[in-house]
């Protein structure tokens, strides 16, 4: 068997959700959020071995688009020099498909980023991505802003992709209630084609791939463990972050920024906290969504791939 039948695999996802599913009704940034256990991590290593498969072979990534800032918008503290946010999708492969996290956008979505500037977009690195979507044996998003998970939402495959995409509560929560932009809004209806999770701390949901509940950044924010069968670990870090030296030196976006997304201080401080300890000690490629030169340096080094399969 080089990969679950999409049929089994959802079939356990779901007894999974419900076995560690909060009972809560509602998934909020916390009011008091606290720290993450010191054995959190050998749990998630537990909980990777949980979905029976081989394990994910390689990562690769597509960047489709830039937004510049100054640093000094991405972490306290920080230069005038200019600051290269990479719009990005990442792609988990197993012998027999892949898993991906996140989703890109469309170029209309991609302007909000802009504040009225233009900046880089490549139209056909999306349709790239649209096309590895499309053949995804499963989708996960790590939160419910535009550049994460407008191409699960605005795409012509929206029926096809949407029945393989994990969304949480709390992301559905956002998307239907105060989305960040006009266009990602999902009705109630629409949220029903997708697939619908809640859990307490912690989700396995394929072979080696492990959700981490991570509110702070949004409501819904999650992070993405991926275990290699080479034994290599990964953990995509979503926002918390932008860039990984916001983990090296536990600093946080400026408050404007901050003040400006709704961010949770206090949550996204905890998590850098938790990903900062778990980088010094157990070595994972802790890999942020945005950070170009970690991402060049990462592909350079062929601890990422640089293009995505599509077969």
């Amino acid at each position: 068997m080089k990969f679950l039948k999409p049929c089994v695999f959802l079939g356990l996802l779901a007894t999974l959700a419900i076995w560690i599913s909060s009972p809560r009704a509602e998934t909020l940034i916390p009011d008091v959020p606290h720290p993450y256990a010191a054995d959190l991590l050998t749990h998630i290593r537990a909980a990777a071995k949980a979905v029976p498969g081989p394990l994910p072979i390689r990562i690769n990534f597509i960047k489709i688009a830039e937004s510049h800032r100054p640093l000094s918008d991405i972490i306290v503290g920080g230069s005038q020099q200019d600051y290269v946010s990479a719009r990005t999708a990442f792609q988990v492969v197993f012998p027999g498909g892949w898993v991906m996290i996140d989703s890109g956008m469309d170029e209309a979505v991609h302007k909000f980023f802009g504040f009225g500037r233009v900046e880089p977009y490549w139209a056909d690195r999306n349709a790239i991505l649209q096309q590895a979507l499309t053949a995804a044996k499963l989708i996960v998003i790590t939160h419910e802003h535009g550049d994460h998970v407008a191409g699960v939402i605005r795409t012509d495959a929206r029926e096809e992709i949407a029945a393989k995409t994990l969304l949480t509560r709390a992301q559905v929560k956002t998307l239907t209630t105060y989305p960040q932009m006009p266009e990602i809004r999902l009705t109630p209806e629409l949220a029903r084609s997708y697939i619908v999770i809640d859990y307490e701390s912690y989700l396995p949901v394929a072979p080696g791939i492990v959700l981490i509940k991570a509110p702070g950044h949004t409501p819904g924010h999650q992070m993405v463990y991926v275990r290699l069968a080479s034994e290599r670990e990964y953990l995509f870090i979503g926002d918390v972050g932008w860039t990984l030296d916001n983990v090296k030196q536990l600093k946080l976006r400026p408050e404007a920024t901050m003040r400006r997304i709704g961010e949770s201080a206090p949550a996204l401080m905890f998590e850098l906290t938790w990903i900062k300890e778990v980088m010094d000690r157990e070595g994972p490629i802790v890999i942020p969504s945005h950070d170009d030169i970690l991402l060049r340096d990462l592909t350079a080094k062929q601890l990422i791939g640089g293009e995505l399969a599509l077969q």
